[in-house]
């Protein structure tokens, strides 16, 4: 998964969209292109406020950055799955970074949260 452009993010959603059975994310960020914050993130998000994952009860992220994208793509999975028992993220922050990352986490709903 890219998130280098806001075309990875509404594929993203799309696909998630489409598997209302979805049990299991595993999604690994590509860390190899460059990074642009653009704002477009949270407004493709908002066009998928009405899916909701009822099954999902596994997230797993590998080389998770921090990024603004990132962030708002895990508050969105956080906010819409009632099912969600566990989340690990393996984190490619800078320590500096994790610790306003895992706060940001910690706020959602009670869920097994491991960042690694």
């Amino acid at each position: 998964m890219c998130f280098a452009d806001d075309h990875g993010l509404a594929f993203l959603a799309v696909l998630i969209k489409c598997s209302p059975n979805l049990e299991k994310i595993k999604l690994k960020i590509n860390t190899f292109h460059m990074w642009c914050e653009n704002g477009i993130s949270s407004a493709i998000l908002e066009q998928y406020s009405d899916v909701w994952f009822e099954h999902l009860n596994k997230l797993k992220i590998i080389s998770f950055r921090n990024f603004k994208a990132e962030m708002e793509f895990v508050k969105f999975i956080l906010a819409r799955s009632p099912k969600l028992k566990k989340v690990s993220i393996y984190s490619a922050a800078k320590s500096d970074q994790e610790l306003e990352m895992l706060k940001v986490l910690l706020q959602a709903p009670p869920v097994e949260i491991g960042v690694y």
